[in-house]
Order: structure tokens, then sequence, then C-alpha cells
């Protein structure tokens, strides 16, 4: 068995999962035995309707669709098929994660942006490998 390298200290946040259509994506998930944990919320920021399913294990599953904006950035994902898209991974200090990306050759594809769904901070990075990564902070508590 090979062991994670943990060394980076992240923490892995959620799956991110492209999908046409929330409703229909809901409905199967739950049907495959995914549990809700955060019904369909709209990012009028990022252009997109995010919903978070939990399957078997505790993996978090970050649904993301298409706004009616016409110009969401999932758009050419689906284009492509849709499904899995990114990894997300929990930062305390966002801007030196994208450092320490670029510093290795990955290319930023979203700047620190608000995410309305999560309450927090998340930035795109694209490395050479073709994975896409996903910084977020961690939610802001009131």
């Amino acid at each position: 068995m090979v062991e994670p390298n943990n060394a980076a200290g992240l923490e892995l946040a959620h799956i991110g999962y492209v999908v046409n259509n929330m409703d229909g994506a809901l409905k199967r998930f739950v049907r495959e035995g995914a549990t809700i944990v955060m019904s369909s919320c709209h990012d009028p920021i990022q252009k997109v309707h995010v919903a978070v399913v939990e399957l078997p294990g505790n993996v978090l599953i970050e649904l993301v669709a298409p706004d009616d904006s016409g110009s969401s950035p999932v758009e050419a994902r689906l284009g492509r098929g849709g499904g899995l898209d990114h990894l997300c991974y929990f930062t305390d200090d966002i801007e030196a994660a994208i450092k320490t990306e670029t510093e290795q050759g990955a290319v930023v594809v979203c700047e620190p942006v608000f995410a309305v769904a999560f309450n927090a901070t998340v930035a795109f990075v694209h490395r050479r490998t073709g994975l896409v990564v996903e910084y977020m902070t961690r939610p802001e508590v009131a």
C-alpha cells in the first residue's frame, strides 16, 4: 500500500465535479448512496450553482453546474464531457499556496475570489500534470 504524502500539510476539502443539470445530478448521486450536505446555492460571482454531497467514506463532492448567464467558467469543461474537475484543499495562506504552485510551473486560472457557497476565498491553479487544484480558506465564522 502507498502511504499518502502529506508533507505540505494539506487537508482535502472536497472533490469538484462538473454537471450540466444540478437537480438531475443531485437525484442521481442520492440514488447511488450520497447524502446532500449543502443544497444547491447560486454563486453569482463565479457564475455557477454549487451543491455538496457526501459519499460513503466521508468523501465530499462539490457538484458545480453553470448558471444561466451564458458565460459560466464551467461551460468549457462541460464541452469536454463534464465530470471530475478539481481537487480542493484548505489553506491558511492562499497567497503562499499560489506562490508555491506557480514556482513549480502551475498557471493561475482563477485569482483569489470570494466563494458565496462556502463563505470563503478560493483560487484555482492548473498544474503541469493537467490537474486543476482549488485552494480555499477556511469558512469565516460569525
